[in-house]
């Protein structure tokens, strides 16, 4: 791996692992877990041979984690009862978010959302996309689209209200 991939994934990794590690574990519920596909995440990231193709690392990152925690979750309801649950990881207050209920409260709140932003105009829907999937910042998006700042905060705005006012109707 060059040099300069090296260091590009220390900086991620000090940037993102407590942060990867934390949103992991409000899924799993499991510490030692929520490590575990911290690190694997993080592995995966470094078998890229060439880092300077990825757009968007630290996205990359994060969906390589959520990747993971799906192939986890999946391998958890296929052999069910045969994996051990420790105490410590078990949710504190009794709720199980996983339920059917939850899962299609969930789907239902997902497309709602999406059909919300299907609902806005494309230019609207593209800046909402760069800030908030690719994590681009408001001054990014300004410059690569070529139009102004207070255009894109007026339309990540616009995106935000039209997008909590599809999900309060729900």
């Amino acid at each position: 791996m060059p040099t300069n991939n090296t260091q590009t994934l220390h900086e991620l990794y000090h940037q993102c692992q407590g942060e990867l590690e934390s949103m992991l574990y409000k899924r799993v519920r499991s510490r030692e877990t929520a490590a575990d596909l911290c690190h694997e995440a993080f592995s995966h990231v470094c078998q890229v041979d060439d880092l300077s193709k990825v757009n968007n690392l630290k996205g990359y990152l994060y969906r390589t984690a959520m990747n993971l925690l799906c192939d986890h979750i999946r391998k958890k309801n296929v052999w069910g009862d045969t994996i051990l649950e420790w105490p410590e990881d078990s949710d504190q207050d009794g709720k199980d978010f996983r339920s059917a209920e939850m899962v299609i409260l969930g789907e239902e709140q997902l497309e709602l959302f999406i059909a919300a932003l299907a609902e806005l105009p494309p230019l609207c829907q593209r800046i909402f996309y760069l800030n908030r999937f690719e994590g681009l910042k408001q001054r990014e998006i300004a410059q690569n689209l070529n139009i102004s700042l207070r255009s894109v905060e007026n339309n990540i705005k616009r995106a935000l209200l039209h997008c909590a006012k599809a999900l309060e109707k729900y």
